[in-house]
């Protein structure tokens, strides 16, 4: 560690080379606030490099605090979005905290004439330099303190959900690399034998070159304007098939685990806390939300592997249980459906839910007028993908992007009038899009409006530049910039892509509906966790979260440890009164969903 730059409350701010007494006492006092940017980071180095024992209770992350109010994450960006004092320039910053390559004279031993190696620039070699590194350090916690004083305090429920990031990203997710390995080593020969059979077979030197693939299609009789799976509109041919072998994206999450696994054969700090507009995590580094669905029975042994398809659906079971630790994994079953039927006080809905009734069979009932359908009846797979595309005012398109088979199977004519159907069949929810519209304008023209959707109010503010639509969990959405275009559609901006300049994001009914949902989801779920982890049971460890889903490693498990979670999650929520909740799940020594 090269410099410790801190402040008291408006105090003086330090840069110290070495830790003082006082920082010491300051960092190990539990009644101390703990306030950093990215403050996982600085938690890191307390408890790594520091010894101090980190309590995440203790610390507060203005980064988050950031992501809630809808401002950008850098502190660069979110000086500049709150009109603080500018972040100084990063110049000092690199010279000192990173290394650099030098040369040194050939040795006997030197192949090419040069051996390579790395240096770190001093402070003794530079020292003009290093006092503007200082410089440049408490500048950063003078601008952080700008920013954290001018941003209001966060809501009780998202200091909770904060504090379960830090936890999260703590415990860490133990991965099985040797396992890893050996199904990157079968990718890699499926990869080379697709190589070798494209270019024997279609003349194809080079799989991973558009052009080379699209002539070789057109050769074959095949006209395709893009590659990309999603845009190939069902068009399969071995060409295709030679390519995605070729390409391996999938098993490139092997090499970036090998990078970021720690020394206890856990992967941390994967989950980005409120990473999405709604507050949902999302995921970077190995990116393991984004893990393939297991289709079929899969071991790690890797005995049973029937394609490349199938070899991709192995990854998850990199996602394991040491012992004496069991993985149990729960998610909230069909939630969004729940919660949106809720809203729209839609009573078939809800009693199908609290009966536990295959939800898929009754909506192909009302829409075509059967009084039986069950799952080995074609409507019910009609019902199904009606259900999962069109509950949030989606229409051919939506359907396209989640079921392109069935659109196909199916043609337009009958997908047109399987979307007429449910919408019929749902008025209440096709109401409530216009409802949630209506009054979003309500609310840039008068600057405040309620809004009742079943049993859940909602409040929404417009201060001319932000509205704030503020959910019964005691937390709000902040859509910045909103406003009318020239065309008469919402317009908002969202920082939460990390970028230096916000998403231009359209705003309507349906995208409200989903983006409330979504987030009164993600409210839920913190709640099961908060009571999960109030129990005070040491043996239980969250280490991760895919949407509605939580994954926890249990020490000595016992055979109920399924449904302790499970009875949170189907326990009733205060702020959620008529909200009928359940979950599903499994207990095993690896991730097998």
């Amino acid at each position: 560690m090269l410099l410790a730059s801190w402040a008291v409350d408006d105090g003086e701010v330090h840069a110290d080379e070495t830790i003082s007494d006082e920082l010491y006492a300051l960092l190990e006092d539990e009644n101390v606030r703990k306030v950093a940017h990215n403050a996982e980071f600085d938690m890191c180095v307390t408890r790594y490099v520091l010894g101090i024992p980190v309590d995440s209770k203790e610390w507060f992350d203005t980064a988050y605090q950031a992501a809630y109010y809808g401002y950008p994450r850098s502190l660069a960006n979110l000086a500049d979005a709150l009109k603080t004092t500018a972040k100084s320039s990063k110049e000092e910053m690199l010279l000192f905290s990173a290394p650099r390559v030098v040369g040194r004279e050939k040795q006997d031993d030197d192949l090419f004439g040069f051996s390579y190696g790395t240096i770190w620039n001093t402070k003794e070699d530079y020292p003009d330099e290093w006092e503007r590194f200082k410089d440049y350090a408490r500048g950063d916690v003078i601008v952080m303190r700008e920013c954290y004083r001018k941003m209001r305090m966060l809501p009780p429920i998202e200091q909770v959900a904060m504090r379960l990031t830090f936890d999260i990203n703590h415990n860490g997710v133990p991965f099985d690399l040797n396992l890893g390995q050996r199904i990157k080593d079968i990718a890699d020969d499926y990869a080379n034998k697709a190589g070798l059979e494209a270019k024997e077979r279609y003349g194809i030197a080079n799989l991973r070159s558009v052009k080379q693939v699209q002539e070789a299609l057109y050769r074959e009789g095949v006209f395709l304007n893009s590659l990309n799976k999603k845009l190939r509109n069902g068009v399969e041919h071995r060409i295709l098939e030679l390519k995605d072998q070729a390409s391996g994206a999938s098993f490139s999450k092997i090499n970036k685990a090998k990078e970021r696994i720690c020394q206890d054969g856990r992967i941390r700090g994967e989950f980005v806390g409120y990473g999405a507009h709604t507050g949902r995590w999302s995921s970077r580094g190995v990116q393991l939300q984004n893990f393939a669905r297991i289709l079929s029975p899969v071991s790690p042994t890797l005995d049973n592997v029937r394609d490349y398809d199938h070899l991709r659906q192995h990854l998850r079971l990199c996602i394991y249980a040491p012992k004496p630790y069991k993985f149990v994994c729960a998610d909230l079953s069909q939630i969004e459906a729940r919660v949106v039927a809720w809203f729209a006080n839609c009573k078939w809905r809800m009693d199908a839910f609290a009966n536990s009734e295959d939800i898929y069979s009754r909506s192909a009932e009302r829409m075509f007028g059967i009084p039986h359908v069950d799952k080995t009846m074609p409507e019910r797979q009609m019902g199904k993908c009606a259900e999962l595309g069109l509950g949030y005012g989606g229409s051919l398109g939506a359907l396209r992007n989640i079921a392109p088979d069935f659109v196909r199977e199916q043609g337009e004519g009958k997908v047109m009038d399987i979307i007429d159907r449910w919408r019929s069949a749902n008025p209440e929810i096709c109401a409530l899009w216009r409802t949630l519209e209506r009054d979003m304008r309500t609310a840039l023209k008068q600057g405040v409006c309620k809004l009742q959707c079943g049993n859940a109010t909602f409040h929404i503010a417009y201060d001319g530049r932000v509205c704030v639509f503020n959910l019964p969990s005691g937390r709000a959405l902040y859509y910045r910039g909103l406003h009318e275009d020239s065309e008469g559609s919402l317009v908002y901006y969202d920082y939460s892509n990390g970028m230096l300049y916000p998403k231009r994001e359209k705003l309507w009914g349906g995208t409200l509906l989903e983006n409330i949902t979504q987030a009164f989801s993600r409210d839920v779920l913190v709640d099961i966790m908060r009571r999960v982890d109030a129990r005070n049971d040491c043996n239980w460890y969250c280490i991760g979260t895919v949407h509605d889903e939580i994954w926890y490693l249990v020490c000595n498990g016992e055979e109920n440890d399924l449904n302790v979670l499970l009875t949170e999650m189907a326990r009733p929520i205060p702020w959620a009164n008529g909200l009928i909740t359940k979950g599903d799940g499994f207990v095993d020594e690896r991730y097998v969903k």
